[in-house]
């Protein structure tokens, strides 16, 4: 019961069901769109390119809501509509608006102004891991939410409702994605698409009057080599994984070699990485945006993440370090397929092994592709375009739900 205690807050407002209910009668606009992203903090993923997309569209109010006011001042500076969650134009917009678009869940620009809306989850990745109805580990809230009865499952439902609604709408990279959203989402509507955040992989000129911050930080590489560090996070060990990695060992590799370790954490991650700073490993803040980066990044390292099937749009090399891959798959998730059969590049579970594969990379970065599950065939098998069109296959999927 301790861990449901920092929830009561939620319980003490049940106005908001109340309020939920009520907006569901009230008119909305066909041509007001509001979209928001993770946590409702930040500006990333999918939600952010097709935000971009649209807002370069007449005759719709496309809008950011979020919890940041800092990144409201940001986005309105390079001449975006946006707004705060809890101010009186934030609230109007999310009950006007007649489109929701988030790529997480309603929670992500408001849960409790969202019934009667047309909800589009972009979500944000194709998944490796399963998710959602889908997770079979006990103690997961997803599987007491989903397959169990009793408090626990009223609990979790009550204090965290946006988890469990159903999108109108959702899109997916592949037939194959396609198929395990149906499971996990239970979404009847989900249409192959592709993902707009792929469209800056394979067009890094697009929206550059907006990804600035993105660009300052490609403007500070001055070696050769750009390496990405990108795992995911674990539903438990959020605060306190130790990653395997002899800093100071990769720190000299790195210098000997005229490359960056670039380390992004997923942004429930929490663990601390470095103890200290090193001259070239840096940790990028869990907020920001890796897709702009993709254009540098001559290597990704991850582990259970489905940011690679991504990466493969770039056609560059993917080294896996599943360290903790049974303990991974018996006490967080289970994997859709089997791990080994869908990742396209070598596997290392210890440092020695990682350092070595490094030093191929460095002597022939081509070699890491050269392995037993073919590069392309994964590539394509979870990514049906390879084109720069997703935002405007996106839109128009909605418009043609919408009958507009």
């Amino acid at each position: 019961m301790k861990k449901y205690i920092k929830y009561l807050p939620k319980l003490a407002s049940p106005l908001m069901f109340v309020i939920y209910l009520l907006v569901y009668f009230l008119p909305r606009n066909k041509n007001i769109w509001v979209f928001g992203s993770g946590i409702g903090m930040n500006f990333s993923d999918n939600a952010k390119y097709l935000f971009l997309y649209c807002s370069n569209i007449d005759k719709m109010y496309s809008c950011w809501i979020t919890r940041n006011r800092d990144l409201v001042k940001r986005l309105r500076l390079e001449g975006l509509n946006a707004h705060y969650k809890y101010s009186f134009k934030g609230l109007w917009y999310c009950i006007r608006a007649k489109i929701y678009i988030y790529d997480s869940r309603t929670g992500s620009i408001n849960h409790w102004t969202s019934s009667g809306a047309l909800k589009v989850n972009l979500w944000h990745g194709s998944p490796l891991k399963t998710i959602d109805r889908d997770i079979d580990v006990k103690h997961n809230a997803f599987y007491i939410g989903n397959h169990t009865w009793g408090y626990k499952r009223f609990l979790v439902r009550i204090l965290m409702p946006q988890w469990f609604v159903v999108a109108d709408l959702m899109i997916a990279t592949s037939a194959k994605v396609k198929g395990y959203f149906t499971s996990a989402f239970g979404s009847k509507k989900i249409k192959v698409t592709g993902y707009p955040r792929n469209d800056i992989i394979l067009s890094s000129g697009l929206y550059t009057k907006h990804l600035k911050f993105e660009s300052e930080i490609i403007d500070t590489f001055n070696t050769k080599n750009i390496i990405l560090y990108a795992p995911t996070f674990r539903d438990s060990d959020r605060h306190e994984r130790v990653t395997p990695i002899d800093w100071v060992v990769l720190n000299d590799l790195m210098r000997e070699n005229d490359a960056t370790f670039l380390i992004k954490l997923h942004r429930h991650d929490y663990s601390v990485v470095l103890k200290q700073r090193y001259s070239n490993i840096r940790v990028l803040d869990n907020e920001s945006d890796m897709y702009p980066l993709f254009s540098r990044v001559d290597l990704l390292i991850t582990d259970y993440s489905s940011i690679f099937f991504d990466f493969l749009l770039t056609g560059k090399p993917v080294l896996f370090f599943p360290y903790d891959k049974e303990k991974y798959i018996t006490r967080h998730r289970s994997m859709y397929d089997d791990y080994d059969s869908v990742t396209p590049g070598y596997k290392v579970y210890n440092f020695e092994d990682f350092r070595i594969k490094l030093i191929d990379f460095f002597n022939n970065a081509d070699l890491l592709k050269q392995t037993a599950v073919d590069y392309n065939k994964i590539k394509k098998l979870y990514n049906l375009y390879n084109d720069s069109n997703s935002s405007k296959r996106v839109y128009a999927f909605i418009k043609d739900s919408l009958g507009i």
